[in-house]
C-alpha cells in the first residue's frame, strides 16, 4: 500500500500584498492533501496578517506564526522548527504551485530515493520563461558552481535534514548558501517539468541588494568549490570562477584551465547541462578574444574533446541567469 505522509509546507512573508492569496490558494488545493501550512510572517505592516487569520479560520491546515521583522533566513528556521510532516515543501508568498505539484514529488522522491527534489520553473510577471535546473545529483553539483541548481520556491525535502541545517540567518542569499552545504551531504534532483511559476518583480531581493547578493554567491562559491574539489589549485578555481562571473579571462593559459573545467563539468547524460556548460564556453571565448587570435583554436580544441553536438539538444527551457 503506498505510503502517504504529511507534507509541511513552509511560507514566510513580508509585504506581500495580494500576492499572497495567489500564494496560499495554490498550497490549500493540492491534490496532496495530507499537508500543513505554516504561514511565518516576518513582521508584515500591510494587509498580510489580516488574510493569514482568515484563512486560519476557514482551513485547520493554516497554521500561522507572527513575529517581528528578522528576515527570510529566520522565519524559515522559525517555520521548519513547527513542522509536523515528515517532509518540507517551501514556497514564497508571491508564488504558486501547480495543483500537483506536492504529490508529483513525493512519487519522484519515492521512485528515485532522493533526500529532496526541486523542479523546472515558469517566470512570470517581469518575465516570461521557463527555467530548466538539471535532473540528476551530479548535474546539480556542478551547476551549482554558477547559479543555485535547487530553485527554493520549488523544493521539497526530508524534514530532519532542514532541521538538522538551518538557514543561516543574517545574509541575503540564504538559499545558495543552504544548497553549498546540503548538495556535498544528501542526494537531491529536479523533476524535469514546471510545478511551479515564479514571479518575477522589482522587489524582489536579489534586484534590491544585488552588490550584496553577488558578493555572498561569490564566497560561497569559493568555499563550495573546495568542498568538492580540495586539491584543485588557486589557479583553477579562479578560471572556473571568471567563466561564472562571465568576464574576461586574464591569459590564454587561463582560458585553457576554463576549458578543462567545463569540458569536465559537462560529462555526464544530462545533455541539457552539456549544452550549458559549451554555451558558457562559447561565451567566455567571446568575452576573452581581446587576448588574440589563438583564442578561436582554443575554442575549437575543447568544444572538439567534449564531442559537443548542437543537433538534438534543444528545448524550450533556459537557465536561469
Amino acid at each position: 500500500m503506498r505510503r502517504y505522509p504529511k507534507v509541511s509546507v513552509v511560507m514566510t512573508t513580508f509585504n506581500p500584498g495580494l500576492w499572497l492569496v495567489e500564494a496560499i490558494e495554490s498550497i490549500l488545493s493540492q491534490t496532496w492533501s495530507n499537508l500543513e501550512l505554516i504561514i511565518v510572517d516576518d513582521g508584515s505592516t500591510d494587509a498580510s496578517c489580516d488574510i493569514i487569520r482568515t484563512y486560519q479560520r476557514k482551513d485547520i491546515r493554516v497554521r500561522p506564526l507572527f513575529g517581528a521583522h528578522r528576515g527570510h533566513a529566520a522565519a524559515a528556521n522559525a517555520g521548519i522548527a513547527l513542522a509536523e510532516g515528515e517532509f518540507i515543501a517551501r514556497i514564497d508568498h508571491d508564488d504558486v504551485a501547480l495543483q500537483h505539484r506536492i504529490e508529483r514529488q513525493i512519487a519522484w522522491i519515492e521512485s528515485t530515493g532522493v533526500h529532496g527534489c526541486g523542479s523546472w520553473v515558469k517566470a512570470f510577471g517581469d518575465k516570461d520563461a521557463v527555467w530548466w535546473y538539471p535532473i540528476s545529483h551530479e548535474g546539480i553539483a556542478r551547476e551549482l558552481l554558477f547559479r543555485p541548481s535547487l530553485m527554493q520556491p520549488s523544493i521539497l525535502v526530508e524534514t530532519r535534514i532542514l532541521r538538522d541545517n538551518p538557514y543561516q540567518e543574517g545574509i541575503f542569499f540564504d538559499d545558495y548558501e543552504l544548497w553549498t552545504r546540503l548538495v556535498p551531504r544528501f542526494v537531491f534532483g529536479n523533476i524535469p517539468e514546471v510545478l511551479t511559476h515564479y514571479r518575477c518583480h522589482d522587489r524582489q531581493t536579489h534586484i534590491l541588494q544585488s552588490k550584496k547578493v553577488i558578493a555572498e554567491f561569490q564566497r560561497y562559491r569559493f568555499r563550495y568549490f573546495y568542498t568538492m574539489y580540495p586539491d584543485a589549485s588557486l589557479g583553477e578555481y579562479l578560471a572556473l570562477a571568471r567563466v561564472s562571473d562571465r568576464v574576461p579571462m586574464t591569459s590564454l593559459t587561463e582560458l585553457v584551465r576554463a576549458g578543462e573545467w567545463l569540458n569536465e563539468l559537462s560529462r555526464g547524460q544530462d545533455l541539457l547541462l552539456r549544452q550549458r556548460m559549451m554555451e558558457r564556453w562559447d561565451q567566455t571565448c567571446e568575452f576573452s578574444a581581446l587576448l588574440g587570435s589563438e583564442v578561436e583554436g582554443v575554442r575549437r580544441e575543447y568544444k572538439e574533446r567534449c564531442n559537443y553536438e548542437a543537433t538534438g539538444l534543444t528545448h524550450e527551457a533556459t537557465a536561469e541567469n
